[in-house]
């Protein structure tokens, strides 16, 4: 993998600033109520509603206070804003943060929203009741330094929820080698370019690795999901049935989810 001190934060923020998640894959003007709409359809598509519901404990946290690392356009802060939290966003870029904005006016919905580097978070300690960064810290030049920001400003007992890639996942283990032998690229290249050709970091965490950097936080549960046929082989999606990768996702997918808290403090 790359090392940190070889990955700018500079090329990290000029990348993500010219390619928003999933832009390139959206016929509509970015920012509008037709962009987000579709960009929501194709997210849901790989992490249901009522999954999303289940896994950001959307409903917990009415009135306490909520930080999304690496807010993208919105969208998860948009449903904790929607179950009453008040919302925190913080992107590297000032496209993504604009299009927070855009989101929240178009539903008439209140947040913050600051352009501001994951390892060095603008807030105080002991600030948020939730932090959660979703497939945002493993592109960072320094995620361990950013792991240790999101427990800083946790208060106490404070919940984290976040996704990385995973290490043990069919994309990983099976796709990838089979693309390193055609094309000659890395395993490095073909991580990073899961995000687009350009994108100059990404890294994948096993579950040993996730509960190691996560060490500080307490009631860890990590879990994989999003399984793909594609991710197995290519052309695979056409011919395997989608119950047969549902049951095989906790075990081979290519997200990582953690949850835990900050310890309470002690009495």
């Amino acid at each position: 993998m790359n090392s940190s001190e070889a990955i700018r934060i500079d090329d990290v923020r000029s990348f993500w600033d010219a390619n928003p998640l999933c832009a390139a894959a959206i016929p509509f003007p970015l920012g509008s109520a037709e962009y987000f709409a579709h960009y929501d359809a194709l997210r849901e598509a790989n992490e249901s509603l009522a999954f999303s519901y289940e896994l950001h404990e959307y409903r917990q946290f009415a009135g306490k206070k909520v930080l999304d690392v690496g807010s993208g356009n919105g969208y998860v802060l948009s449903k904790y804003a929607r179950e009453g939290a008040e919302v925190y966003g913080v992107d590297l870029t000032p496209t993504a943060i604009a299009l927070c904005r855009q989101r929240f006016e178009l539903l008439g919905l209140r947040g913050r929203f600051e352009v501001a580097n994951a390892e060095q978070l603008p807030f105080a300690d002991d600030t948020f009741d939730c932090v959660c960064s979703m497939g945002v810290l493993h592109h960072t030049p320094d995620t361990a330094e950013a792991v240790r920001e999101i427990f800083r400003v946790l208060k106490p007992g404070g919940r984290l929820i976040v996704m990385f890639y995973h290490r043990n996942s069919a994309l990983y283990q099976f796709r990838f080698p089979l693309q390193r032998l055609i094309t000659r690229k890395s395993m490095q290249q073909l991580v990073n370019e899961v995000d687009g050709v350009g994108n100059p970091k990404g890294m994948v965490y096993s579950e040993a690795e996730l509960r190691g950097l996560l060490e500080p936080f307490v009631n860890l549960e990590i879990f994989a999901g999003l399984l793909q046929g594609g991710m197995l082989v290519p052309g695979a999606g056409r011919v395997v049935p989608e119950g047969l990768l549902r049951r095989f996702a906790s075990r081979w997918g290519w997200f990582l989810y953690a949850k835990g808290n900050k310890p309470p403090v002690a009495s």
